[in-house]
């Protein structure tokens, strides 16, 4: 059993496909499978459940991966962080966003990281729609300003750090152009945009865009998009409407498009990780971030 093995098998509970396995650590599909068989063998029993149309975990495999999972992270990321130690490198920490992510509080931040954190490096990675919560469950990213609820399992979050009201993205030709402020009924035979399938749970996707309006009337369905750029474009292009955070809407002020307050829940935002992730600087990042919010935003934090 060595390193690789381990990482071969990780990923493949993760993506449940040898093809985008392969393709996640830039090796052959049959150097997966080689790398299970043998994993497997060293073990004494089989991980994975094979046909011809899914790969699933067997109930060892389960164990492995409930039982190894979290260790191995933590070992990845001390590996990661001594390779850089020892090239005479800053450690990193990768910090994810989507979109304008931090607005207001990101120049503070990059500030009061530098002086609190001098030997470690902010890095930050733009997610898309596709990626803003399997980077972190697949550890590309190691924290990320996520908008809530959780999108999916194996993730924590901390302390709410921006809290917005909705905002509609109309057509500027659109009935409801104009309305400063729009019912959520209004939104009865509407078509709002979708997620592709499967990147994030069920539950954000009817927080963020919902099928119903709050008495039950449908909404349709608009295109699937990948990215806000996407969403703006069936917006201006009369396919679906799409709702952003009121800080979103002027991050993302487009021609063709206004925007319209509507009444439905606020949309929170907060700190996320990967709930296996201890390491002190989650909770210290936690602590400095809060204290930036209720320095620069105009909003409350929660202090739970």
């Amino acid at each position: 059993m060595d390193f690789r093995q381990l990482e071969c098998f990780f990923v493949l509970a993760q993506e449940l496909h040898f093809g985008r396995a392969a393709e996640r650590l830039f090796i052959g599909q049959s150097s997966v499978s080689e790398a299970i068989r043998n994993l497997e063998k060293s073990i004494g029993g089989q991980l994975f459940e094979r046909t011809s149309r899914r790969v699933s975990l067997t109930p060892l495999g389960e164990a492995l991966r409930d039982g190894a999972e979290s260790a191995f992270m933590s070992i990845k990321t001390t590996v990661r962080d001594c390779k850089r130690l020892a090239a005479g490198e800053q450690r990193k920490l990768k910090f994810g966003f989507l979109g304008g992510g931090l607005y207001e509080l990101h120049r503070p931040l990059v500030a009061e990281f530098a002086a609190t954190f001098q030997r470690i490096e902010l890095e930050f990675v733009e997610l898309s729609f596709l990626d803003h919560f399997q980077a972190l469950v697949r550890g590309e990213v190691d924290v990320a300003v996520c908008r809530l609820p959780l999108g999916a399992p194996g993730l924590a979050h901390g302390p709410v750090l921006m809290e917005d009201r909705r905002m509609l993205c109309l057509p500027n030709d659109h009935p409801l152009a104009g309305h400063e402020f729009v019912d959520g009924e209004a939104l009865a035979g509407e078509r709002l945009v979708r997620m592709v399938p499967g990147v994030v749970n069920q539950e954000w996707q009817d927080f963020h865009l919902p099928r119903h309006t709050p008495l039950g009337a449908p909404i349709g369905d608009g295109p699937v998009v990948r990215t806000l750029r996407e969403a703006m474009t069936a917006v201006s292009s009369r396919q679906g409407l799409m709702m952003l955070t009121r800080r979103a809407a002027s991050y993302y002020a487009t021609p063709g498009i206004t925007f319209a307050e509507i009444n439905l829940p606020p949309i929170s935002s907060a700190l996320v990780w990967r709930r296996d992730d201890s390491r002190p600087i989650i909770a210290q990042l936690n602590t400095l971030l809060v204290k930036l919010a209720r320095l620069y935003s105009t909003f409350p934090v929660s202090r739970d």
